[in-house]
């Protein structure tokens, strides 16, 4: 049995302010088409659909339309709650929807729900275990010792009914680590994952395969089988280098195998680094000047924001890498002193370690006009 396995479509996001919309459209479109594709049996989603626990309309509209497409193709979907999801509004009409193969599992219920996929006389079991906290499974576990979120998984897990002989999947949306060992971090969710959320990935044992969501990186937590699918859309400047894709799991007699198909962005995310002229020059032949960039500038140069737009009309920041004064990236910055702060001493050394030369003497006067206002 064939399974796509995919998780943080945070649906309605904004890229440094920049609508998202048409190329969360375009991928979920690609998602779409990739799991008819591989004639998949069923889609795995694992938490955050949305990007907040209140979506606008459009967002609402937008998942609307990519569960009725996959639905429309006779695939059955799977899908759970993550961190930035309310439980509540994700979880609405759940039992309905299941007439049309749609299983959602927004609130912690005291244990995983199981369902069944049946194709061609074989079985597999699909256990849902939304977004948890300790408070959540305390709820509903009153007797148990909960004070952790390793705690709080376990105890979740210890009430799923796993059937002997048939082969069982999970998907859950948690910081898993394996022996301590924490998962590959982007600048996206750093904010939202910590030590005190990690789970340790024995807990999942009993699983044949368990689909993972939180983390933008695809990757493997512990075995090959416990696995991260990461974002399908770049999120952050930190994963311009990533490459986004779909899992395709496919689950046998004989165990489960785990490919990737690579997806295809709308517009990408790049950074663009070096000198003015040298980018504006390169810009006007770049056949991908309409995607996501960040631009590091190498040199100083005015209006540097508009005169690369000219070029990069979809220009997303523009920062002066920290470098110090030999050129290295090495950030000789240190703002404690010993005593009473000198404040011009201060500020030279700090613009010294931003941009690797001195501050000009127009640029201290308009230091110490600002200075003196405020005094």
């Amino acid at each position: 049995m064939r399974f796509v396995h995919i998780s943080d479509l945070h649906i309605g996001k904004r890229l440094r302010e920049a609508s998202l919309e048409a190329d969360q459209e375009h991928i979920l479109r690609s998602i779409a088409d990739i799991a008819t594709g591989v004639s998949a049996d069923a889609v795995l989603i694992a938490g955050d659909v949305y990007d907040t626990s209140t979506p606008n309309v459009d967002s609402v509209r937008m998942l609307d339309r990519f569960l009725t497409d996959l639905t429309d193709r006779g695939l059955e979907v799977f899908l759970i709650s993550g961190n930035h999801d309310s439980p509540e509004r994700l979880g609405f009409g759940s039992r309905m929807m299941e007439h049309g193969h749609l299983f959602v599992s927004g609130v912690f219920s005291g244990t995983t729900d199981r369902h069944t996929v049946v194709r061609g006389g074989e079985e597999v079991d699909v256990h849902l275990l939304p977004f948890v906290k300790p408070v959540h499974v305390r709820r509903l576990h009153p007797d148990e010792d909960i004070q952790s979120y390793d705690d709080a998984v376990r105890v979740a897990l210890s009430a799923s009914d796993i059937r002997d002989g048939v082969p069982s999947i999970l998907v859950t949306h948690q910081f898993v680590v394996s022996g301590g060992a924490s998962p590959r971090l982007t600048e996206s969710e750093t904010m939202h994952v910590g030590g005190t959320e990690a789970v340790d990935v024995s807990n999942f044992d009993m699983f044949d395969y368990v689909a993972l969501g939180h983390i933008h990186s695809p990757q493997r937590v512990g075995r090959d089988t416990v696995r991260y699918c990461g974002t399908p859309l770049k999120y952050s400047k930190s994963e311009a280098k990533d490459g986004k894709s779909v899992t395709v799991v496919d689950v046998t007699a004989d165990g489960v195998d785990i490919t990737t198909v690579p997806l295809v962005p709308l517009r990408d995310v790049r950074v663009v680094r070096g000198p003015l002229e040298g980018l504006i020059a390169a810009g006007k032949d770049d056949p991908g000047r309409d995607d996501l960039v960040f631009a590091e500038l190498e040199d100083d140069a005015m209006d540097a924001m508009s005169r690369l737009r000219e070029v990069y009309p979809n220009l997303l920041s523009l920062e002066v890498p920290r470098r110090s004064p030999d050129g290295s990236d090495a950030d000789p910055w240190d703002g404690r002193t010993a005593g009473p702060p000198d404040t011009e001493a201060l500020f030279r050394a700090f613009f010294l370690s931003r941009t690797g030369r001195e501050p000009s003497e127009a640029q201290m006067d308009i230091l110490r006009e600002c200075m003196e206002a405020v005094r």
